[in-house]
């Protein structure tokens, strides 16, 4: 009776220590975090994407851990809970970052409208712009500074175009902050014809 009862107990510590590592849970992991890659989620949701990826290789080093163990007392639980929070999270990382997309292109369509007429304020004013002693090297440094920011704007469109929407705002508040000091300089320098 007691050889029955331990070779039972034998058994189930021999089933319950022989858990197999979740590999396809792991590359469905995998395939998850890939996916949130390929929707940006690095640059539209870059804390969860990290989060994701944190959690992925704590799962990894989980797996790694368990595998180590003798194969009798090898338990994958810790595993299988963090490769299921990692899919979760990058799933989550994905639609975080098409929202953020969405944001971002429509906050950029804005810029555009705005930077342009911003820079054909700034071109106004400087063809408009008073003419004093020593002016005509400032105005000429301001044409040549609203030409660069026209140009980010060019640059910005073709970002935007390709859909890379954080360059292209990036470049467009460039460029609008540029135009708003051009016409700031301007204002100052006609208020001090004025006096």
């Amino acid at each position: 009776m007691i050889r029955v009862v331990l070779a039972a107990i034998g058994c189930l510590v021999l089933a319950a220590g022989c858990g197999e590592a979740p590999v396809e849970h792991i590359a469905g992991a995998q395939d998850a975090l890939s996916r949130a890659k390929t929707s940006e989620a690095e640059a539209y949701a870059g804390d969860a994407y990290n989060m994701a990826a944190d959690t992925l290789r704590a799962a990894l080093a989980a797996k790694e851990e368990a595998d180590s163990k003798f194969k009798l007392v090898r338990s994958y639980k810790e595993t299988e809970r963090l490769v299921a929070r990692a899919e979760a999270l990058a799933n989550e990382a994905a639609r975080e970052a098409h929202m953020e997309k969405e944001k971002v292109r429509g906050e950029v369509t804005g810029l555009l409208t705005g930077a342009r007429a911003l820079l054909d304020s700034a071109a106004v004013a400087i063809r408009t712009a008073p003419m004093g002693k020593g002016s005509k090297a400032e105005i000429e440094l301001m044409k040549s500074d609203l030409a660069a920011a026209n140009a980010a704007v060019t640059e910005a469109q073709a970002d935007f175009e390709a859909e890379r929407f954080v360059q292209a705002k990036a470049k467009l508040v460039a460029a609008m902050d540029r135009a708003r000091g051009i016409c700031d300089e301007i204002a100052a320098a006609a208020k001090k014809m004025k006096k």
